[in-house]
Parts: C-alpha cells; structure tokens; sequence
C-alpha cells in the first residue's frame, strides 16, 4: 500500500509513526541510490581501465602498421620504377634493332660484295 493510498493519521503518535516510516523509507531509497551510484563508479573506473588498455594495444598496432606501411610504400615505389622500365622496354627495343640493322648494312657495305 503506497503512501496515497493510506488516510492520513488523525493522532500524534500515528502522525510521527507515519512520519517515522516514511523517513524509514527514504532512508532505504537513499541507501539503493547510493549502491547503485558506487555501483557506477565502480563501472566508470573499469571502462576507464579498459579504454587505457584499449589506447595502448591501439598505440602498438598503430606502430606495427606503419611499418607494414613504409615497406608498402617501398614496393609501390619499386612497382612504379618497374613499370616505367616496361614501358620504356618496348620503344629502347626498336632503337636498338635499328641501331643493329645500321651496324650489320654499315659491316655489309664496308665489307664488300663477295
């Protein structure tokens, strides 16, 4: 029965009764808001752990990765370096059957008709 539910007290001694119980009361709601407020802090303190440990594994990862990284990057560069040598390849490979067909017709008619 709830507190609107009852008549109000018509003596003094009903009257600090009801008073008493429900100062008692408060006192039980106090306390659970208490429990329940360390109850928070005990958590925030745990999440807070939990998140420096989060940080720190985050801050490794992060180191390990940037040297996966640059070693990425050096392939890239290296790639890039060896597709230009491709695509340089094919026209050098002209120049040079060019300059060979010219040496052999210079060798040719430098040596004569046999």
């Amino acid at each position: 029965m709830s507190a609107e539910d009852q008549p109000m007290p018509r003596t003094e001694e009903d009257w600090h009764d009801y008073v008493a119980k429900e100062l008692r009361e408060g006192d039980k709601r106090m306390d659970q808001f208490s429990a329940d407020l360390a109850a928070l802090k005990s958590e925030v303190t745990n999440t807070r752990t939990l998140l420096a440990d989060n940080s720190a594994a985050t801050s490794r990862i992060e180191g390990h990765t940037a040297d996966m990284l640059a070693v990425f990057e050096s392939w890239r560069g290296a790639m890039r370096a060896l597709e230009m040598i491709g695509r340089m390849a094919k026209p050098l490979g002209y120049i040079a059957a060019l300059l060979a067909s010219i040496a052999a017709t210079w060798a040719a008619l430098k040596a004569g008709p046999r």
